[in-house]
């Protein structure tokens, strides 16, 4: 066999494999993305991000894109996972706080048995938090 008809052989049989990989990348991000409306103003990482439509994207498993549908204007956010117990059947983000503050605190979505926290939490949220601890509030909001 000479040399140019391995290195044809090589590509013939890479070729595929390549190909397969890339097309299932765009399948493997189509599930971490959804558009959710969040009703309220909040904080990720201490990122403002005000109250509306967003497409909400994991970016691999270290980092959150937060699309605003309305401004076209994105924010990435970083996350860290951590281990869950049961697959999730429903696409969610969760958010802390009280007297109309708000922060982004977990990413869950839908067919992953593991979520994200956010890596920041912000430290005035937490002080406040502290101070009127019994009116703390979690909310969630389902993803479309």
């Amino acid at each position: 066999m000479t040399r140019h008809s391995a290195m044809l052989t090589n590509l013939l049989f890479s070729l595929p494999l390549a190909t397969g990989l890339l097309c299932a990348a765009p399948a493997a991000s189509a599930q971490n993305t959804a558009t959710v409306n969040i009703p309220f103003a909040f904080s990720a990482n201490n990122h403002q991000v005000a109250a509306g439509s967003y497409q909400v994207q994991l970016q691999g498993d270290r980092f959150l894109s937060l699309y605003n549908v309305k401004t076209s204007k994105t924010q990435v956010v970083m996350v860290r996972p951590e281990s869950g117990r049961a697959i999730e059947s429903q696409s969610r983000l969760t958010f802390k706080g009280n007297g109309g503050h708000y922060y982004l605190a977990q990413v869950w979505i839908a067919g992953k048995s593991s979520h994200s926290e956010m890596v920041v939490r912000p430290k005035a949220t937490q002080e406040y938090a502290r101070a009127i601890q019994p009116n703390r509030q979690t909310y969630e909001v389902a993803f479309k």
